[in-house]
């Protein structure tokens, strides 16, 4: 393994790791989500290739976490959240390394913020129904496009969209987005979108604010209430029905087969 991937991947560990003693302390639970399930599952620890981690964080809880990551929690890592006027430029809050440790320690960068290296995503209620949940997935794509528009031209951000989504952006771009909203409002309006639907009681949950998009809507058997399984030298919850939840976001064979494209958020554009 390259030994600078080996030392973020370290890095990263080091951080969910004090970020599952600070959820402990606060009675609050959350799954690894998408390829840090896999790599849990195929791996024991992280994909080979990986280079950031993701966690899924059931909705009243999430808001909890947020409250216990708002202020100097940490040595070495911080919480960048839109809500707190961070200009993260994504609606989910990230875990990033402070800034004299990353350039003590000679880290890359792959935003304007500096080195992000945790995703945290809230897990909400999604509708019950195939046709409401259509009808979300396009509501949430739209509110998603116009917020990307203003990600377009922001230095040292390492961008991940296919060229069918570029181009889309392009086009809420050339419309005049920027005329009418901020990427805040377009945020809140994201937000409002996805508390609407509870998820206590719900049949359908998800985290469609990931990159998987319309795949990671779930029926709420595949997550229940998680179970621990082995990531490194520690232990994670993953989703109850972890097999299912892999196979409906890689595919059926992801267990024997790899990636063509091993997506990296740190390589140069």
């Amino acid at each position: 393994m390259n030994n600078n991937l080996s030392k973020i991947q370290r890095l990263e560990l080091d951080a969910l790791k004090e970020i599952k003693v600070i959820a402990e302390k606060n009675d609050i639970k959350f799954f690894l989500r998408g390829g840090s399930v896999m790599g849990a599952v195929k791996y024991k620890g992280f994909i080979p290739w990986d280079d950031d981690m993701d966690i899924a964080v059931p909705r009243g809880q999430f808001e909890k976490l947020m409250e216990a990551l708002k202020d100097d929690w940490s040595e070495r890592f911080w919480l960048a959240n839109y809500r707190k006027g961070d200009e993260i430029h994504a609606y989910f809050p990230r875990i990033l390394v402070k800034e004299n440790y990353r350039k003590q320690e000679a880290l890359p960068a792959n935003n304007h913020l500096g080195f992000s290296i945790i995703d945290i995503l809230p897990l909400d209620g999604v509708p019950n129904t195939t046709i409401g949940r259509k009808w979300y997935k396009y509501h949430v794509m739209l509110l998603r496009g116009m917020g990307a528009v203003f990600t377009r031209d922001v230095k040292d951000t390492i961008v991940i969209h296919s060229k069918k989504k570029q181009f889309a952006i392009d086009l809420l771009g050339k419309l005049g987005v920027r005329h009418f909203y901020t990427q805040n409002k377009i945020y809140d309006k994201l937000d409002t979108v996805y508390r609407k639907n509870k998820l206590d009681g719900a049949k359908w949950v998800g985290t469609i604010t990931g990159s998987l998009f319309d795949k990671e809507m779930f029926p709420v058997n595949y997550f229940g209430n998680g179970i621990s399984i082995p990531f490194e030298d520690t232990e994670f919850l993953v989703p109850n029905r972890y097999d299912e939840y892999l196979k409906q976001l890689y595919g059926k064979n992801y267990a024997t087969e790899e990636p063509e494209h091993k997506k990296s958020h740190i390589e140069v554009k």
